[in-house]
């Protein structure tokens, strides 16, 4: 079989004309089976497509291995090692252009290894010639380069609103707060141009709130940094608890935390006997979990939450009212996060080469980090007084009760009462 390999580095719908080229000129030297993909040569670790090939080679598949020209093949100076293999099991390696590729000969071993160093090294001049170009308009006030987010455009100077997105990015996140920021209910509306991959990272990005991840510079925000913060505290109670988005949202959804595993109950339905139908229970479903299989009635659950709520809204709101607003401190991770992120600033300016993801990721955990502020209790206060007002509420209007005032919910291994931690 005649094997081609058809590369270009990115995404980007540029470089679909080089694909189309690449693929007419494989199938014109008779090429059976074509393999193509969208990776770079020269920062990428590993190439699925390439290793296919190779792993094809390997296994007596190939009689020709063709590629249209060693740019396209590798750029970190692979070619050696596919031509050594090749020769190993009898495969003939070809390059449309750029002339003979057959290392076991002297004049092929010296144009792969001319060709090599000069492809290896266009790409580092290109890479260090881009981030000079992004620290020199950085120095020049410029504050973004590339695509801005979904909802901004770039306006010269820094991202500013996009009057054609403004709009849908705001119902996307509300979309996302009403599903309590499961991507995949959202997705399947069909009404946003993501993936889900995609997604995920958009909620993540501090431009949400005005932030821009790479500069003090300040944006437009889609949300307050009150929203964005509790959209980051769910993510990563999930990420933490080693739970997906849930399917469906109950009252008690991923509100229940295992003592003992530190992960989330799930919500089973009782079935079986008639009387039981439409009830649910908490159940721990981690197997090595000594609470594995034991679990709770919600309904339980729920009487208790609204007990300890009316048993405790007085001495909260009391607490609200006598208390003084004191400074807020820093907690650990925000004192470590911004100690090394003034350091690499200050590294910055005397000059030294600072890599800016770097000063990317630490500005994103110390916004991260920031704690939200507590429950306004002489608000609710009124609400919960309010004679058998809980319990008449629905399990929709209960759980934004919950999410509000309930800081913790530890199921200890008790069938009768959990362990509630209130917000402060």
């Amino acid at each position: 079989m005649i094997l081609g390999y058809a590369r270009v580095s990115t995404e980007k719908r540029e470089q679909a004309t080089s694909v189309k080229a690449q693929l007419e000129q494989l199938e014109a030297a008779g090429c059976e089976r074509i393999i193509k993909e969208r990776r770079s040569a020269y920062k990428a670790a590993r190439r699925p497509g390439w290793e296919t090939c190779k792993a094809m080679i390997a296994e007596g598949m190939v009689s020709k291995f063709v590629v249209v020209s060693l740019s396209r093949a590798s750029r970190r100076q692979e070619t050696a090692q596919m031509s050594e293999l090749c020769n190993l099991h009898g495969v003939e390696f070809v390059a449309l252009t750029g002339g003979c590729v057959d290392v076991s000969t002297p004049e092929g071993l010296l144009n792969v290894g001319i060709q090599d160093t000069i492809n290896r090294f266009d790409s580092k001049l290109k890479s260090v010639r881009i981030k000079q170009g992004l620290t020199a308009r950085r120095r020049a006030g410029a504050t973004a380069a590339g695509n801005c987010p979904f909802g901004w455009r770039y306006d010269g100077n820094k991202p500013a609103p996009d009057p054609k997105q403004w709009k849908l990015a705001k119902e996307l996140w509300a979309d996302l707060e009403a599903n309590e920021f499961r991507p995949m209910p959202v997705l399947k509306t069909g009404r946003y141009p993501f993936k889900l991959t995609g997604l995920c990272n958009w909620m993540r990005n501090p431009i949400l709130h005005g932030v821009l991840a790479y500069s003090d510079v300040t944006c437009e925000p889609l949300v307050t940094h009150d929203q964005w913060l509790r959209c980051q505290k769910l993510l990563d109670s999930r990420r933490i608890n080693n739970a997906r988005s849930p399917k469906r949202i109950h009252l008690l959804t991923q509100a229940v935390t295992c003592k003992e595993c530190g992960r989330f109950l799930h919500v089973k339905g009782s079935g079986g006997h008639k009387a039981q139908r439409g009830t649910f229970r908490l159940k721990c479903m981690h197997a090595p979990c000594v609470y594995f299989g034991k679990g709770i009635s919600c309904q339980k659950v729920r009487d208790q939450v609204i007990a300890l709520l009316v048993a405790s809204v007085d001495d909260m709101a009391a607490r609200v009212e006598s208390s003084k607003p004191e400074q807020q401190l820093l907690t650990p991770e925000q004192i470590a996060a911004k100690r090394d992120l003034d350091q690499c600033l200050e590294l910055q300016q005397r000059g030294i080469a600072i890599d800016q993801k770097s000063i990317s990721e630490l500005r994103s955990k110390l916004a991260v980090a920031a704690d939200l502020p507590g429950p306004d209790w002489g608000y609710w206060a009124y609400f919960i007084r309010k004679h058998n007002l809980l319990e008449r509420v629905d399990d929709v209007e209960l759980r934004t009760i919950c999410t509000e005032l309930i800081k913790q919910i530890f199921y200890v291994g008790s069938s009768a009462q959990v362990k509630i931690i209130l917000q402060d």
